[in-house]
């Protein structure tokens, strides 16, 4: 008898116990890394390929269990090594699951057409490609487990045959194997179509005697007799031999129904024709493809429909809306504060967080609607049928008003809110991308204007966004045009009105629309990824800058230089002050970097590592903007800090406003207490000058006494004492 089962040397048991093996496929090896970071974590085998030749290769020596492999590479694409792999008996059976940044449904289409089980798309979320990877390895596990036991029955069927042609000897074999079968076994007289013999495993599934079953015609049997296949699959077999049914739902003892799936195989036995019916249930496996394909609509995280199933749906509600003549309102919503829980609480907390946002979204909906989450803590809500701009005003401040409540979370009362932006059809888009990127326009718009309320969609809307986009082209020119530079504001010491140190703040004169706020360019240099590179010339310059004013007999001063979280955390942050100060020849006692509460927070393991070795080179570092963010006396404590600055917001309200008073009064104790100097920013007025004087304030910053300046003119401040001057703020 063939040893159909060395095809899987392994046992049930082992293969589960086993280390299991994904290959990752990518021609970007920093992808590759935070993939196979991420994987490995989870103790996963990870290998990898840099493209689809050398993953073609690999994958037949080292027979992975799944394959994460990316669509755009160089030489041959995705779709081809996909194509390629299930070509090769060898791989044929890995699962292929695709890393994507497509979004066209063709190119979907395309990677499942190609052999794959399913797709990825970046950027992606850590979560979902964990509970993807779980999923379709589990899937593997379990096809790995059926494929031995199909094997087994096979060898079952071989037996049996065998067992005939034995006589009695083999008869008894074949006995064992028929009575010991995980799968139901009916034997059936081709001639009357009556049922001849049963195995134990087909007697526990229909929950009746043998006896009961003998004699019966298989469509008279209470479990198929719904089946209309089943009435006729004698004449089928007796017809084709062998007749395989993958879809039948019968019913168990209890009378639910069971998926099953059932192989009829015609034989002679004393030279009468037999069928005998293999029937397996195959729940498990239903039930594992039916949540693949759940995963593949919805968010693992909330359950919501994700950017997909929203999609399908947008564009149904559309057609709908269009023959009716009616309107459908798109609403992007995106939960204010929520960084700051992720940030302070954890991200455990912070899941627990969006998942209660989403039963509450909910809850504020019709059936006919929908809501889906797209990423991060980015919502959308769908609503067909929308008769007036009272219906999108209620459900609006329906939403708003359930996210301003507080959430319970664990130990914590936690406080987000929210900023809508709502996008109408057929009025502001005719498809679902332009009605997306439209409400998208109108929740920044939201956000813009206090946060916590919700905007329509204008025509003025997108003139701001097409200006934005034209600043976000320009500012690559920008970069490469040196159109950037560095001014400089003082820091004063009220003893004396002295210059002790300045802080470099960044300018861009833009050629045609002159100069640019700030706050309005960085966040583009930090979205596009450009604030790394900046931030190192602006260290630099700030470096050569104050070299160059000692070097001119000037008294020494501190320069104090911004650090973005990108430029902290992306960049090697180490090496870029350390080349700057070798660059400058500057002493490093004169260089003070200025760190804000939001990337402090950010990693703490990670943060106090990168500024202990800062410090070990010298430098001072500051904490700027303090008491804006979740600041923490436990943080503080750990942090190697020189100083902190008070963020002028609360300089605005010092001398008007007791509570504020308060605050500035106890930052300055809590300095005191850790040894740490105070910067106080946003002095603008003799009433804060005298507040902070009465508090024994050492230091300021503001236009009470300069505002930021060009280098020449710093130069010519620095030997002189800078007293407040009046009016100066106006």
């Amino acid at each position: 008898m063939t040893d159909l089962s060395a095809q899987f040397p392994l046992g049930e048991e082992e293969v589960r116990q086993s280390v299991q093996t994904i290959m990752v496929v990518d021609d970007n090896p920093a992808n590759l890394g935070v993939v196979g970071e991420h994987l490995e974590e989870h103790d996963y085998n990870v290998t990898v390929a840099l493209d689809g030749h050398e993953a073609l290769k690999r994958a037949e020596f080292v027979v992975p269990d799944l394959i994460l492999l990316d669509v755009m590479m160089p030489g041959i694409d995705g779709f081809e090594t996909c194509r390629r792999l299930k070509a090769n008996p060898a791989t044929a059976d890995i699962p292929v699951i695709f890393m994507t940044a497509l979004t066209d449904v063709s190119d979907k289409v395309s990677a499942f057409q190609a052999g794959g089980v399913d797709y990825i798309s970046k950027p992606f979320q850590t979560e979902e490609l964990l509970a993807r990877v779980k999923t379709h390895l589990a899937l593997r596990d379990a096809q790995l487990r059926l494929a031995r036991k199909n094997l087994r029955l096979q060898e079952a069927v071989l037996a049996r045959h065998e067992a005939e042609e034995g006589l009695q000897k083999s008869a008894l074999a074949y006995r064992r194997l028929f009575e010991t079968a995980h799968d139901g076994i009916l034997l059936v007289d081709g001639q009357s179509g009556q049922v001849i013999d049963a195995n134990p495993a087909i007697i526990a599934m229909l929950g009746q005697p043998r006896d009961s079953l003998l004699g019966q015609r298989l469509g008279d049997l209470v479990a198929f007799a719904q089946i209309p296949a089943a009435h006729s699959s004698v004449e089928d077999i007796l017809r084709c031999q062998r007749v395989k049914y993958d879809d039948w739902v019968m019913q168990d003892a209890s009378g639910a129904g069971v998926d099953v799936e059932v192989i009829g195989l015609l034989y002679e036995a004393q030279d009468q024709p037999m069928i005998q019916y293999n029937i397996r249930n195959i729940t498990e496996r239903k039930q594992a493809e039916a949540r693949v394909r759940y995963l593949a609509l919805h968010d693992a995280l909330t359950g919501l429909p994700n950017r997909s199933l929203l999609a399908d749906r947008l564009e149904r509600s559309i057609a709908h809306a269009r023959r009716q003549k009616g309107q459908v309102a798109v609403m992007m919503l995106d939960l204010d504060h929520f960084k700051h829980v992720n940030d302070s609480l954890g991200h455990h907390v912070g899941d627990i967080l969006l998942q209660t946002v989403a039963d509450r979204l909910r809850a504020c909906l019709r059936e006919c609607d929908t809501a889906a989450r797209l990423g991060g803590d980015e919502f959308v809500l769908l609503l067909g049928d929308v008769l007036s701009a009272n219906d999108i005003d209620t459900v609006a401040g329906k939403v708003l008003r359930e996210l301003k409540r507080p959430f319970p979370i664990e130990q914590h009362q936690l406080h987000i809110g929210g900023s809508i932006g709502v996008s109408l059809f057929p009025h502001d888009g005719e498809d679902a991308n332009n009605l997306l990127r439209a409400a998208d326009t109108a929740m920044y718009e939201a956000k813009s204007h206090g946060r916590g309320v919700h905007r329509m969609f204008t025509a003025a809307m997108n003139e701001a966004t097409m200006r934005r986009q034209q600043l976000a082209d320009d500012i690559h020119q920008a970069v490469a045009r040196q159109e950037f530079s560095l001014y400089y504001q003082p820091q004063v010491a009220l003893d004396d009105y002295r210059i002790t140190g300045v802080e470099a703040l960044l300018r861009w004169n833009h050629p045609q629309q002159g100069v640019v706020l700030p706050g309005l360019f960085v966040p583009l240099l930090e979205e596009l990824g450009l604030i790394v590179e900046l931030g190192e010339w602006a260290l630099e310059q700030a470096c050569r800058q104050n070299k160059a004013w000692q070097d001119a007999g000037l008294p020494p001063i501190r320069v104090s230089v911004n650090l973005s979280a990108q430029q902290f955390y992306r960049g090697d942050i180490v090496a870029s002050v350390r080349r700057a100060l070798d660059l400058s020849g500057m002493d490093p006692q004169w260089l003070e970097l200025e760190l804000t509460e939001g990337l402090t927070l950010n990693d703490t393991e990670t943060t106090i590592e990168i500024m202990q070795a800062l410090k070990a080179m010298g430098v001072q570092l500051s904490l700027d903007d303090f008491g804006t963010g979740w600041s923490s006396l436990s943080y503080l404590r750990r942090f190697p800090l020189d100083r902190i600055k008070i963020d002028r917001s609360f300089m605005a309200e010092v001398a008007t406003q007791p509570h504020a008073a308060a605050v500035v009064q106890g930052i300055f104790s809590l300095a005191e207490s850790l040894g740490l100097e105070c910067t106080a920013e946003g002095v603008e007025d003799d009433r804060q000058l005298a507040f902070l004087r009465a508090q024994s304030c050492h230091e300021v910053q503001g236009y009470l006494f300069s505002r930021p300046l060009p280098a020449e003119a710093i130069g010519r401040m620095i030997p002189q004492a800078l007293p407040p001057v009046e009016n100066k703020a106006a």
